[in-house]
């Protein structure tokens, strides 16, 4: 026989245990988030005033909005026990993090192959690897979605919009080598 308080209940700690998560989560978004908009603020700081203008009229109110989520989540970090939560995250047990960990070291990936290979061969390689090892599709449906996607992006900010987008420090250090 089911009984609706153990049900209750249940719900109940479910949803402390998702709020546990979120606050817990988004701490630690806010402070990764913090540590680049503060190091980039520093790095502008080093600029020319007329080129330092644009970057800290951003990020000075950026700064003070991160500062007021920050305080208003540990507000309401009071009710929740971040600390297991935490805990549970360090350990590796937290699926929700693990999840949003993963997605943002693709991303990184992502944008390393950019910074390294450019643009088109960075789109090229991050979603041939999604599409066959996370997608488990068959090779030759990756390589062509992979090669057909990053042709179509090529002709459309080359051609279409006539923007070059990054080649990558490998293409520049040949070209300055190479004399071009």
């Amino acid at each position: 026989m089911h009984d609706e308080r153990d049900s209750a209940t249940t719900d109940s700690a479910v949803d402390a245990r998702s709020e546990s998560n979120r606050i817990a989560l988004e701490l630690y978004f806010i402070a990764v988030i913090s540590l680049i908009v503060v190091a980039a603020f520093i790095s502008a700081l080093g600029y020319e005033f007329i080129s330092a203008r644009t970057p800290i009229v951003i990020m000075v109110p950026l700064i003070i909005l991160i500062g007021a989520q920050f305080v208003r989540t540990i507000k309401a970090s009071r009710t929740v026990d971040v600390r297991s939560v935490s805990s549970t995250v360090a350990k590796g047990n937290n699926k929700t993090f693990n999840q949003a960990a993963g997605f943002i070291s693709w991303m990184a990936l992502l944008l390393a192959l950019i910074v390294v290979a450019g643009h088109y061969v960075g789109i090229a390689i991050v979603m041939f690897i999604l599409l066959r090892l996370i997608s488990k599709e068959e090779i030759l449906f990756s390589i062509v979605l992979s090669a057909g996607v990053t042709i179509i992006i090529f002709l459309l900010f080359e051609l279409g919009f006539d923007i070059e987008l990054h080649r990558g420090a490998i293409l520049r250090f040949w070209a300055d080598d190479a004399g071009f």
